[in-house]
């Protein structure tokens, strides 16, 4: 008797759940008022683009010049290449043969101290240029563990950095990080980038 109606009861619990599933199935909930309209399209509908501006469904990939070798290099020292490519174009616009009026010379702007120390002979060389940066880069990445720590130590040395706590009271650097994070953030939206004014959002044609 007692296993009949504990049959019983499991019967009714099951018939009970899956009724509820059924209606929960059958529910249907209007988020348009959530979303101004984004979520006013129906999972089915098979023009879920209507009223959505864009260029299709995904970000175009990375289109800029020495891509092969800036990715070749980004990838030995575990970087993202976009950061890389940000590096590149605050400091040359890729300019191989850009020198500074400090004495920075190459792609990615190498003191001649510096490229000796990272084994580079020739600073105007591309790709030496760039395996360079990258290797000096990802340096500053593990010593200071902050992308913009690491974008400071590149641009007024790792000794201002550690010696100021932080990325240190110089409009020059101060501009430096936020121009270099900006044209990493404009890589990643897809956009090609020649040189850092383009990086901008308010240059971007309407």
């Amino acid at each position: 008797m007692v296993r009949n109606a504990t049959c019983a009861a499991v019967f009714l619990s099951f018939i009970s759940l899956a009724s509820g599933a059924a209606a929960a199935r059958a529910q249907v909930i209007d988020w348009s008022s959530a979303g101004g309209g984004l979520f006013g399209v129906a999972p089915d509908d098979g023009d879920v683009g209507v009223g959505l501006e864009g260029h299709g469904d995904k970000i175009a990939a990375l289109r800029q010049p020495y891509q092969a070798a800036i990715a070749t290099a980004a990838r030995r020292h575990d970087l993202d290449e976009k950061l890389l490519h940000a590096v590149i174009i605050v400091e040359s616009a890729y300019r191989p043969n850009a020198l500074s009026s400090a004495g920075a010379g190459g792609l990615t702007q190498l003191m001649p101290g510096t490229a000796l120390e990272l084994g580079v002979r020739n600073r105007f060389d591309p790709i030496e240029n760039i395996r360079g940066g990258a290797d000096y880069l990802a340096r500053q990445m593990i010593r200071f563990g902050d992308v913009r720590l690491a974008l400071a130590a590149y641009n007024a040395g790792p000794a201002r950095v550690a010696s100021f706590g932080g990325v240190p009271d110089i409009d020059e650097t101060r501009a430096y990080v936020a121009t270099v994070i900006e044209c990493f953030l404009a890589l990643t939206a897809g956009r090609e980038i020649a040189n850092s004014r383009e990086c901008r959002a308010s240059e971007v044609a309407p």
